[in-house]
């Protein structure tokens, strides 16, 4: 069965993603959570309007600036409690910008796996274009062919990847979307509540790094 605390954290972050999604740069977005088990460890998954039946979040609409160009966003989430059963960690996640509803190339996605396991970094970033300075660094011996859509950008590993709120506000600031009126605010407001959530994840993995940290700040008192 799914520990109820699993099951009721993941409800509420579910709502704070459909929030912040519905009052920035959409509309009528219905985040879903379902649940699942693999290897006997439990875990949810979050999407757009996602069934037990598929197991895939759908894309949403958003509505560029440009009037004759479609834009759609693709949004998952894994999660699952952390090794102490308390607090609610994303397993993977996904992020991506296409120019339809079932497009496979797009503009850019980025992508978060825990201890990934083929030697990319765990958080990165793959942007859809070409490159003729890459073309020219490929090894012929392996990397025929090989686009700027194959490489992985680190960005910020598990601790300071970038969230949900800066690829919205990059959309917004880069003016390839509309926004709604008040979205400042809702992305500030995540924004925060994700980096404190990171920062309190951080102290608790290095507690030698945050006593060292209280002694210097008594220190710093006394003087």
């Amino acid at each position: 069965m799914i520990s109820d605390k699993l099951r009721d954290r993941t409800n509420k972050f579910g709502k704070e993603i459909q929030a912040l999604l519905n009052g920035t740069i959409a509309s009528h977005v219905q985040i879903k959570a379902v649940a699942l088990s693999r290897n006997d460890d439990r875990l949810f998954m979050l999407g757009h309007l996602l069934t037990r039946d598929t197991m895939a979040a759908q894309r949403f609409r958003l509505k560029p600036r440009a009037p004759k160009a479609e834009l759609w966003m693709d949004i998952s989430f894994q999660l699952r409690l952390d090794a102490e059963r308390e607090h609610l960690m994303v397993q993977q996640s996904f992020v991506g910008l296409f120019g339809s509803a079932g497009a496979k190339h797009g503009l850019f996605h980025y992508d978060y796996e825990r201890d990934k396991a083929d030697g990319y970094p765990d958080a990165h970033l793959q942007v859809d274009a070409s490159s003729e300075l890459l073309t020219a660094l490929n090894d012929p011996k392996c990397d025929t062919g090989r686009s700027l859509a194959k490489l992985h950008f680190p960005v910020g590993g598990k601790r300071f990847r970038p969230c949900l709120e800066d690829v919205i506000e990059f959309l917004v600031a880069e003016r390839l979307v509309v926004p709604r009126d008040g979205h400042e605010k809702l992305l500030e407001a995540g924004r925060e509540r994700f980096r404190k959530n990171q920062l309190m994840a951080a102290m608790r993995r290095d507690p030698a790094t945050v006593g060292e940290f209280n002694e210097r700040c008594k220190a710093q008192q006394q003087a």
